[in-house]
């Protein structure tokens, strides 16, 4: 998709310098549209009473020009792929900026801030939900690849009787930590991961490695462990989660007060 050129926000709001690629004047550059103060105004009309209170101001240009420039990058590319007489096109412009709007009605009703400092609910939904923020068992397996079962079974049991050591049956490797998903590897981790088989047993069977058998050891077990509740991507996950049904709780309480011809908010 093509580029847009578009002036810092401060610039573009205070109309006082003039971006790479953007006429003075202008605000963005998307393709051969040049969009400014006008097109903002225009779009704005178009969205009812309510929508033009909702973007006003500078955080209302901001926002009424990140959806007009998303909407030309739309327009673009369906140019350029031939279908600027799809009617699906005009409609999927308008819904950007229709989503747009909702977006900025949602971050209003239910600011993200302010579910960042609900550190309450945040904790409660950790409490609740360990699950969500437990990293697995990992493990990782060392040993020597053969070529035909055969070979396999006999240098595994080599190495039963003691008769024989992984390095000398050949070169070793070792494959990366991993968790378990025995539907990727169904012929692998089963005997990986096999009940009562710890760190530096040796794996019950030969296992396919690719096109390859191997044989060989558990190598390292990393057990699964919560992630603590003051990491950061902890935060960004929890604040997401108690987020989303606030939200949308807003949302179909904005689309009530719409469809009883009532402000949004």
């Amino acid at each position: 998709m093509r580029r847009a050129h578009i002036l810092p926000l401060a610039l573009a709001l205070a109309a006082c310098d003039v971006g790479e690629g953007v006429p003075e004047g202008k605000l963005a550059v998307v393709g051969p549209t040049v969009l400014g103060p006008e097109d903002i105004a225009a779009a704005r009309s178009q969205v009812g009473k309510y929508g033009q209170l909702r973007f006003s101001g500078p955080e209302g240009d901001a926002t009424m020009l990140e959806a007009l420039v998303v909407a030309e990058l739309l327009a673009l590319e369906a140019r350029e792929r031939g279908f600027e007489r799809d009617p699906r096109i005009d409609f999927a412009v308008h819904e950007e900026i229709a989503s747009v709007y909702l977006s900025t009605l949602l971050e209003r009703a239910v600011p993200r801030e302010t579910v960042a400092q609900d550190t309450e609910a945040l904790r409660a939904y950790y409490d609740a939900h360990p699950e969500a923020f437990t990293e697995p068992q990992t493990r990782s397996a060392q040993g020597v690849v053969f070529k035909t079962f055969d070979e396999a079974e006999h240098a595994r049991a080599a190495l039963v009787a003691g008769t024989s050591t992984l390095e000398e049956l050949g070169d070793v490797f070792a494959t990366p930590l991993q968790a378990r998903d025995d539907a990727e590897f169904p012929a692998f981790h089963p005997h990986l991961f096999a009940e009562g088989v710890g760190e530096g047993d040796l794996i019950e069977h030969p296992v396919f490695v690719g096109e390859m058998l191997l044989i060989g050891r558990v190598q390292k077990v990393e057990e699964a462990s919560v992630r603590p509740f003051d990491d950061p991507a902890v935060q960004e996950q929890l604040v997401e989660a108690v987020m989303k049904p606030r939200r949308d709780a807003a949302r179909a309480k904005i689309l009530e007060r719409l469809r009883a011809g009532q402000p949004p908010l």
